[in-house]
């Protein structure tokens, strides 16, 4: 069983749990992007699966992995005031990214035709959404996440673990017959087939 944490002794060791996490949205962001080519090709494409990839990126990083990082960038502008315009950025991103997982869920949920209004509003909205997905995490990797290894102090860390226990991912960690064992099944084949 796979568990995120957040340890307390080490920054590096919370930084790698977060680009850990990273890593595997960046799997459910290509599945995202896989759909919706199918379905820009005029296929069926797999509403289910797209619908679940996009609910499990709303549930976990969205009220898990995002909060963790909003508390150390709080640290973080407190650290270092000329990080306040990464540190927003990033949040308002957040809040972008929260609002497109909604429409997407309920477009997708939605099944909509070839050729309709609903499914050009869902292509667009989900090729924006890919790309504020990679513009954020590029943000995070490049630029605040090695400032708050250097910057944050140990007090800091501490908190951001305190207020951050361990977490099963219900995606990549234990499974038992979930929510998002369809989702886990065809992000396991894919790895394998790629």
């Amino acid at each position: 069983m796979r568990k995120t944490t957040v340890l307390v002794d080490r920054p590096i060791d919370a930084i790698d749990t977060l680009r850990r996490e990273h890593a595997n949205m960046r799997s459910v962001l290509t599945l995202i992007r896989n759909q919706l080519d199918v379905l820009d090709r005029g296929s069926a494409g797999n509403f289910v699966l797209l619908a679940n990839a996009l609910y499990y990126l709303r549930k976990f990083p969205g009220t898990v992995h995002h909060p963790k990082e909003e508390l150390i960038f709080e640290y973080l502008r407190n650290a270092d005031p000329s990080l306040t315009k990464d540190t927003a950025e990033a949040h308002k991103q957040h809040r972008e990214i929260y609002e497109l997982e909604d429409w997407l869920i309920e477009l997708a949920l939605n099944v909509p035709l070839p050729g309709t209004t609903s499914r050009q509003r869902l292509m667009e909205f989900g090729r924006h959404y890919l790309q504020v997905q990679r513009d954020h995490s590029m943000r995070e990797e490049k630029i605040l996440f090695p400032r708050a290894a250097e910057l944050l102090k140990a007090k800091d860390w501490a908190e951001v673990a305190r207020r951050f226990k361990e977490i099963d991912d219900p995606l990549f960690g234990a499974h038992k017959g979930e929510r998002y064992e369809m989702l886990y099944e065809h992000l396991m084949r894919e790895s394998t087939e790629g």
